[in-house]
């Protein structure tokens, strides 16, 4: 800001530069220059015109009257001095000073209509801008909402066929694995068994709440409630595989109007997703800000990133890079979090880690 500033400084002290220099080369012409060279003295008062037009288009009508009133001052000093010996050439200098005010209120003028036409069109730009990004948003929240609806109509269907025998296999596996000596293969087989059941049930349940999520139970809650909770579910895991978890959100600029359990499952899953992301250590930093009337919580992570041929997939069902996993857990969170009324989206500079974004209107009755 200062930089600018000193720029801008600069500019305009160029400018007063040039105009100075005119006048004063101009006044210096008619002192110097001898009343018999009748014509040098007419091109020298037409010449004060050009300070005049500059002041007028660089400054506006304040400029080019300051400019004017000037010279003006040393132009009179100029015809008293030197020609009050001729009143009818002296009447013609004071039409011309007339004239030096009205072109510099007519150059102030237009000046003053063609900052004001380009900043009308500055504003109409920034806005068809910012109209044609939210459009482009919006399309892809469409047809990504589509898609998301599709799938989850075929998947629920699938998981409610899957569900009812696959408890009737988890049954059967826990009898036959009863009463069987230690150290038997049956019994190895009955565990192995057991266990991939049990992620099949997980993975069933996934999507049934994929498909169908239960509608938010909102209430007017603080950013750093839901986010202290989270982090509190997740610091062992994130200990464990030396991952420090940092926040800094302002109590007094975190209010939301959310169903606090379904973000707080948002924010897990992104934590997880970055813990996992940096098996040899690093940091997850939680930052937030105002911005436009909503309020946007960052998770930033020191991992590898995300290719950026990938970005565009990672909300996807299914969709997954990791060696185990069902790839529902973003896809979740998107649905999560769109239904509480908020977007959520994320960067990523490969090599330098991915931020999650989570927005949600500001809560106006408690701001």
């Amino acid at each position: 800001m200062g930089s600018d500033r000193k720029e801008i400084w600069k500019g305009k002290s160029l400018r007063i530069g040039i105009i100075s220099v005119f006048v004063l080369a101009v006044t210096v012409f008619h002192f110097s220059t001898d009343t018999k060279h009748l014509n040098l003295h007419q091109i020298y008062q037409r010449g004060y015109y050009i300070p005049i037009i500059l002041a007028g288009y660089w400054f506006e009508i304040l400029g080019g009257l300051i400019t004017a009133v000037a010279l003006t001052a040393v132009y009179l000093i100029h015809i008293w001095k030197d020609w009050a010996h001729n009143p009818d050439y002296s009447f013609q200098q004071y039409a011309e000073i007339t004239m030096y005010f009205v072109i510099a209120i007519l150059v102030g003028y237009l000046s003053q209509v063609q900052r004001k036409t380009r900043e009308r069109l500055e504003n109409a730009r920034s806005k068809l801008q910012a109209a044609y990004q939210k459009l482009n948003e919006t399309f892809d929240q469409l047809r990504h909402s589509d898609r998301l609806a599709s799938l989850g109509r075929l998947s629920a269907g699938i998981a409610h066929e899957i569900r009812n025998p696959l408890g009737s296999i988890q049954g059967a596996v826990e009898i036959l694995g009863q009463n069987l000596p230690e150290g038997d293969q049956k019994s190895e087989f009955a565990l192995i068994a057991k266990q991939e059941v049990s992620r099949l049930e997980k993975l069933t349940g996934e999507i049934l709440q994929f498909s169908k999520p239960a509608p938010p139970k909102r209430e007017s809650i603080k950013w750093q409630e839901i986010i202290t909770a989270a982090t509190k579910l997740c610091a062992e895991q994130a200990k464990r595989q030396g991952v420090e978890i940092s926040s800094r959100i302002k109590d007094e600029e975190s209010l939301i109007f959310v169903d606090a359990e379904q973000i707080k499952q948002v924010l897990i899953n992104i934590f997880i997703n970055a813990i996992q992301a940096q098996p040899g250590g690093g940091r997850i930093l939680i930052q937030g800000r105002l911005e436009g009337g909503e309020s946007i919580v960052s998770i930033q992570d020191s991992g590898a990133g995300i290719e950026p041929e990938q970005i565009d997939s990672i909300f996807d069902p299914f969709f997954t890079t990791k060696g185990q996993g069902t790839g529902l857990g973003l896809s979740i969170s998107y649905q999560l979090v769109r239904n509480n009324d908020g977007r959520l989206w994320a960067t990523s500079e490969h090599g330098k880690g991915a931020c999650f974004n989570i927005s949600f209107p500001v809560n106006d009755a408690l701001s």
